[in-house]
């Protein structure tokens, strides 16, 4: 009985040693191998996720700044050229005008009757309101002046603003808030004051004039070196910028940033069908005085993206509207902007009141 119970001891201590055996260091360096492979793996899919996210993210912002900065373009080329109803061969300016602060000279000046106007790129900026740090390099500008579709009540007139005053039928002249009773009687109503628009004489009505200018300024923010201009302190994102009268003054206003490069090529109307039969770059339109009968404007923006992706190189030689003869316009990523992404743009945009029946 006692070799039974102490045989029976035995037994159950060894089973219970068994039990409560530990990991050895082979199988806990096995495991640690294991674990660091399937976190490996976790890491590299969290990686490839987040990459993916990261394009995906900016194509939707290229496709975004594309759109806000088309439709920009667009509106102000379909209202070019807009005077109340008349030609432009009919509107004249009221002498004694303020000067107008940054204003550029000749066919850029802000206050002429000219619906729209182009430059063709250059190494430097062919304007001398836009000084050269703030200009893009090759990159086009695009000029374009209407008149307000609204009319403005004689007694809501701003003092120092443009507008001009159309009577259809006769003629227009542009003139500013606080000179509207300079006007030539032909353009003036009975009474002067009138706060309501339909209350003055049907046959002339004010509209509130517009100029602006677009171009491509080579930083985003002006504000980190010499204030008001480009410079090396600044970043080095091209942006979409433009000048716009407000009051007496061009005021530059930024659109969008992220615009590399700006084209523009111009349908001519040789034949009076309202209809574009050639395609001339800037140069051309103004050698052959053909402003006047610019119908459509075909617009390239190359856009790229505001951060560099390291692991990605483009070489792209990129073909935009704009070059002679209704010819592409070559554009090559320079070395030090090939980490960005990057897509072209085109449209083509009709200068409605350029086609208006006659």
């Amino acid at each position: 009985m006692k070799q039974s119970r102490f045989a029976g001891s035995r037994l159950v201590a060894c089973r219970t040693g068994r039990g409560e055996r530990g990991v050895t260091l082979v199988e806990m360096l096995v495991a640690m191998v294991v674990g660091l492979i399937l976190l490996a793996g976790i890491v590299q899919l969290f990686v490839s996720n987040k990459q993916a996210y990261r394009l995906q993210e900016g194509t939707n912002v290229l496709n975004e700044n594309a759109r806000y900065a088309l439709a920009q373009i667009q509106y102000d080329l379909r209202m070019g050229d807009h005077w109340g109803g008349l030609e432009a061969s009919e509107v004249t300016l009221l002498s004694g005008l303020d000067s107008v602060t940054g204003n550029c000279a000749g066919t850029a000046a802000a206050i002429v009757a000219t619906g729209l106007y182009g430059y063709d790129g250059t190494a430097t900026s062919p304007l001398a309101c836009i000084p050269a740090s703030d200009y893009v390099p090759n990159s086009d500008l695009l000029v374009v002046r209407y008149v307000d579709p609204l009319r403005k009540a004689s007694g809501g007139l701003v003092a120092s603003d443009f507008y001009l005053r159309a009577a259809i039928g006769r003629r227009g002249m542009i003139f500013q808030g606080n000179s509207k009773a300079n006007l030539p009687s032909d353009l003036l109503s009975a009474t002067l004051g009138q706060t309501d628009v339909y209350a003055e004489s049907p046959e002339a009505a004010n509209y509130p004039f517009h100029a602006m200018i677009y171009f491509l300024r080579p930083c985003a923010s002006q504000d980190r070196g010499s204030a008001g201009v480009c410079d090396g302190a600044d970043d080095s994102l091209p942006t979409l910028a433009r000048l716009t009268l407000r009051g007496t003054s061009m005021v530059e206003e930024d659109i969008i940033a992220g615009v590399e490069q700006m084209q523009l090529s111009y349908g001519v109307d040789l034949n009076a069908d309202r209809a574009p039969d050639i395609y001339r770059h800037a140069t051309d339109v103004t050698t052959n005085n053909e402003w006047g009968k610019v119908v459509d404007v075909k617009l390239s923006l190359l856009i790229r993206n505001s951060e560099r992706d390291t692991g990605y190189t483009d070489t792209t030689t990129y073909q935009l509207f704009g070059g002679a003869g209704g010819a592409s316009v070559s554009y090559t990523v320079p070395t030090n902007a090939q980490q960005f992404r990057r897509k072209a743009y085109n449209a083509a945009v009709q200068v409605r009141n350029m086609t208006r029946g006659g």
